[in-house]
């Protein structure tokens, strides 16, 4: 506690600050899968470990925690329609993986969710298809891994501690893709898969959401939320006048967000711009981001004979 005399001489007023947003939840899987015979269906369970998920499906999702993650959220149903689960559900995440058990997901139905929707089959043209839609992952395996591919390759990409895109990490089984035909029609259709090698065993070809960097959408909403943050603790913390000087320092202080990442190398180009208007209490911030990227491949020309 402080000295009376020094609280006499000198008043001070503490302003605590509103915390930063959590942006934990964009780490964070809900598994959609069969459950056992017999077993319970429609409760999403938190589970840390193997035995929790094989005490509800035989699905592999436990390949996600040898991945890397600390838990997942299994939700066992027949049906995929779930929305009204999704709704009432006290858990936040921003990926939904279905199991490969499902042989369609024409009766999807995910509700007010905006995050990445991963599925594996073995067929090249409904993951082309699936692909294409929103922020959607089709990812080929085959039926035999029990989509054990998908599972590691996003337990890797959520674990760790920097958005990276997963490129040519070892996976744990191969897909039967092991010619260049069949890996440039799948990098074609934009579809994610596993390339065999003779050399370097199996590998992550590629990984991508809806035809863009797999890290794209993580990114995106991570910058949304950390913007938003530093804006809302910015004006609760300074309780500014309508100036155009603390415009002006809020958009230093929003810039400062976005170069974070320029610095990183999670994309290279952001800027924003705080305006005032004619009305009151109100600001415009215009920002303006690149795309996150991957580079997967290299086309190359080598010209033999004489210079």
């Amino acid at each position: 506690m402080r000295d009376i005399l020094l609280d006499y001489v000198m008043k001070v007023d503490v302003l605590a600050p509103i915390p930063p947003a959590s942006t934990s939840y964009l780490r964070k899987v809900l598994c959609v899968v069969k459950p056992l015979p017999d077993g319970e269906t429609g409760t999403i369970t938190e589970c840390t470990d193997k035995t929790s998920i094989q005490s509800k499906t035989n699905a592999q999702c436990w390949k996600l925690l040898d991945a890397g993650l600390n838990s997942v959220y299994v939700l066992p149903t027949n049906t995929l329609d779930i929305a009204d689960i999704l709704a009432e559900t006290k858990y936040k995440f921003f990926t939904i993986l279905i199991d490969g058990a499902f042989d369609t997901v024409e009766d999807f139905d995910y509700g007010n969710f905006e995050g990445v929707v991963g599925w594996t089959k073995e067929s090249r043209a409904e993951m082309s298809d699936f692909a294409t839609l929103r922020k959607n992952v089709g990812f080929y395996d085959l039926t035999s891994n029990m989509s054990e591919n998908m599972y590691w390759a996003f337990g890797k990409l959520l674990s760790a501690n920097n958005w990276r895109n997963q490129q040519y990490i070892e996976m744990p089984k191969g897909s039967g893709i092991d010619t260049i035909n069949e890996a440039e029609l799948m990098f074609d259709d934009r579809v994610s898969f596993v390339l065999s090698s003779e050399e370097y065993s199996h590998r992550l070809a590629l990984f991508s959401s809806a035809g863009k960097a797999i890290v794209a959408p993580y990114l995106t909403e991570e910058l949304i939320i950390n913007l938003q943050s530093t804006a809302t603790r910015f004006i609760q913390l300074n309780q500014p006048a309508y100036t155009p000087i603390n415009a002006s320092l809020l958009e230093d202080a929003l810039q400062g967000v976005i170069d974070g990442y320029i610095e990183r190398g999670e994309i290279t180009y952001g800027e924003i711009e705080v305006e005032l208007t004619g009305e009151q209490f109100v600001a415009n911030a215009n920002a303006s981001i690149d795309e996150p990227k991957a580079l997967w491949r290299l086309k190359a020309t080598i010209k033999q004979g004489d210079i």
